[in-house]
């Protein structure tokens, strides 16, 4: 049914456009100047839109390069050598990456936002993330790696992506944005593993 409702005003779009290209070609006869007619009767009904988005482009693409090389990234609020020295040797040979268990905590505050349970790495790390989607064009995503033991955050990363919300997909070029998206990552993620979780 949606389809169909599409379908019909994209039709009626299309009518209105060859429409607007006749009276702009009419118009443009009359002033010796037919083909700019049909150029403008063109733009002022289906081109514009064109025009719009190439620019929406350019601002959503500089302000996500400009986001992801000024705030997104990795922070280590404390190394993996000062949290080993926190908690002891002892108590570091135990903390096996294959430990199954159940979170402690299902929320988390840090830094005055709100954080939600994700994953388990061990009986003392956890980690939370908040995404945040109340701009209509950026999307951030945070995860932290939290000691629940001691509440302490170990570390934080920070990424930002393209809102998908679009009215009826229509902008279809939001996919081929540049962003800092957290699957961009590996590395990062691979000195999380090796230095904060025992094997």
């Amino acid at each position: 049914m949606i389809g169909l409702i599409i379908l019909f005003l994209l039709a009626i779009w299309c009518l209105l456009t060859v429409l607007a290209m006749w009276v702009g070609y009419k118009i443009g006869k009359r002033n010796h100047f037919p083909k700019t007619g049909i150029f403008t009767g063109f733009m002022l009904v289906m081109g514009g839109w064109f025009v719009y988005w190439a620019i929406e482009f350019s601002y959503i693409q500089m302000r996500i390069k400009e986001l992801c090389e000024k705030e997104a990234g990795l922070t280590v609020y404390v190394t993996p050598e000062e949290w080993r020295k926190q908690i002891g040797e002892e108590e570091w040979s135990t903390l096996k990456s294959d430990y199954k268990g159940i979170a402690g905590k299902s929320n988390f505050k840090f830094n005055g936002k709100n954080y939600h349970s994700s994953s388990q790495l061990h009986r003392r790390l956890f980690s939370f993330t908040a995404d945040d989607r109340s701009n209509e064009r950026f999307t951030s995503y945070d995860i932290i790696y939290v000691d629940i033991y001691t509440n302490q955050v170990l570390l934080r990363k920070r990424s930002f992506g393209v809102s998908a919300r679009n009215i009826l997909g229509l902008k279809f070029w939001l996919g081929s944005i540049d962003d800092c998206s957290m699957s961009d990552w590996p590395e990062n993620d691979r000195f999380f593993q090796r230095n904060y979780v025992n094997h």
